[in-house]
């Protein structure tokens, strides 16, 4: 833990208590709204819709409330960021992506939600992924567990027979292109892209996925699962092995953050089969 300060489990319980009702309104906005918004697309070619905003705004308007000592970085531009606290000045970052799967929520496929993460001196120590269609929610909170709803969750073999399932990118990028030639050749590996990296992430802690691979996801759609990845007993690290976090003061959100879960030994057998085919991309 890179907090000078000790892990305030009251507190963190306190945010994840005011975060619940927001993600819930979260998805209640966005089901509401299906069919009913506006479309733009972004510099990086993405799409975002009035709803990404709408969402967005619920929690930035209660941090600015409640929280004004805290930091924010989500994923949408904030209107206002004089009213949150600088990241390099706060203890606690609030990490917010309002509508994980846009594309998927822009065409029509039901499989889209909202994440959230509280950063405590750049370490996640609080995380909500909420899928809004099936009305599931994973939280963890550091040294508390992992959840979906109110069971405990648990990041293992998936009951597939042997098979083994892995979340995958969209990305086109060469090594994102080699790795997944190599995974689909091997027997008993499974491919599966849902279209969000956080849900993919959250199916992992619950064992539902045996890993996830993400190559362009930024650290709104890591932070919150790499907390329920932590607290179900998983891993999760960049694909070189590298640690993800604490995220740095000086980084740019908007770079990508690699990042590779799952559970051992199957981690290290992906993590090798990367690094094989890193020096000829």
């Amino acid at each position: 833990m890179a907090a000078t300060e000790p892990i305030d489990l009251n507190a963190l319980h306190g945010f994840l208590d005011d975060a619940k009702p927001l993600v819930r309104e979260a998805g209640r906005i966005a089901l509401t709204r299906l069919g009913t918004f506006t479309v733009a697309q972004k510099a990086d070619k993405s799409v975002v819709t009035e709803v990404d905003h709408a969402i967005q705004a619920v929690f930035l308007d209660m941090l600015a409330d409640r929280y004004p000592d805290h930091a924010v970085i989500a994923e949408e531009s904030i209107p206002s960021p004089e009213k949150h606290a600088a990241y390099a000045d706060a203890r606690y970052c609030w990490v917010i992506d309002p509508l994980d799967g846009t594309r998927n929520y822009v065409a029509g496929i039901p499989v889209f939600g909202t994440s959230v993460a509280i950063m405590d001196r750049g370490i996640p120590v609080v995380g909500i992924v909420y899928e809004h269609h099936m009305d599931e929610m994973y939280t963890a909170i550091v040294g508390r567990g992992a959840f979906l709803g109110k069971e405990r969750i648990q990041a293992g073999p998936t009951r597939t027979g042997g098979d083994r399932l892995i979340g995958i990118p969209s990305s086109k990028m060469p090594l994102a292109v080699e790795v997944l030639k190599d995974w689909v050749a091997r027997p008993g590996l499974v491919m599966r892209n849902l279209g969000s990296t956080a849900l993919h992430l959250a199916l992992v802690a619950a064992g539902a996925l045996d890993a996830a691979y993400s190559v362009k996801g930024k650290v709104w759609d890591n932070a919150a699962g790499a907390v329920l990845i932590w607290e179900a007993g998983g891993r999760i690290c960049a694909p070189d092995g590298s640690k993800c976090f604490p995220f740095p003061v000086d980084r740019d959100p908007l770079l990508p953050m690699p990042v590779l879960a799952s559970y051992d030994p199957l981690h290290e057998e992906l993590l090798n089969s990367i690094a094989k085919l890193t020096d000829g991309v």
